[in-house]
């Protein structure tokens, strides 16, 4: 039964990129659900793809963001941090990286309610637009918060597992890697940078799948 909702959504969600993109109408409009039921998306079908928390750094940050090509990891931004960085804002912005929300720790937002909507409302006022990917700090979702994101159609994304440096990880089909660069958990971006080269990652949208979708661009 899984299989077959699996299955009928990736027929869905490839005829509506199909019907969006047809005719060179225009770039897609980055929101969707990628599930028919609230889920937190943790594994896709193919490939690996590179996912980077962030709610730390200045300099380091600016210079790695600088001087990334395609294809993009997607970067999950802490709001607090998108304050104090106007200048990568703009980057990520000019360069159409892909970025979702950073929130809290999982059992913050059982406790406040108000603390989804405030994350939202900052990324909309530096992004002009929804984020199409939700991640806890600790990957950790409520049952609420879960629902709520499928109502808000805002994908809830985890990690197959996380990487904090060291040994590359053999490749498994499917895999959405996370990495953490935090004040006190914190992969260095020469680390970062060592695992995004060491293989072919491809987009999340792929990894699940197998289908491209490039965000909106922002003048």
């Amino acid at each position: 039964m899984k299989k077959f909702m699996l299955l009928s959504l990736f027929v869905l969600f490839t005829a509506w990129v199909l019907v969006q993109s047809a005719g060179g109408k225009g770039p897609l409009v980055p929101v969707f659900r990628m599930t028919a039921e609230p889920q937190v998306l943790v594994q896709g079908s193919r490939g690996a793809a590179l996912t980077v928390d962030v709610s730390f750094g200045d300099s380091e940050i600016r210079e790695w963001v600088s001087g990334l090509s395609e294809p993009y990891p997607l970067l999950f931004i802490d709001p607090d941090w998108l304050a104090r960085s106007p200048d990568i804002v703009k980057l990520l912005v000019e360069k159409n990286i892909p970025v979702g929300l950073l929130g809290a720790a999982g059992e913050r937002y059982a406790k406040e309610p108000k603390l989804l909507d405030e994350g939202i409302e900052a990324f909309e006022s530096y992004f002009g637009r929804k984020p199409l990917y939700f991640r806890t700090a600790d990957e950790r979702f409520p049952e609420k918060l879960t629902a709520r994101l499928f109502e808000l159609e805002i994908n809830a994304l985890g990690s197959t597992r996380r990487w904090e440096g060291g040994k590359i990880p053999k490749e498994k089909a499917g895999e959405i890697l996370s990495v953490q660069h935090h004040r006190d958990v914190r992969t260095e971006v020469k680390e970062i940078e060592r695992l995004r080269t060491s293989r072919e990652f491809m987009t999340v949208e792929d990894v699940l799948f197998g289908v491209d979708v490039r965000q909106k661009s922002i003048p």
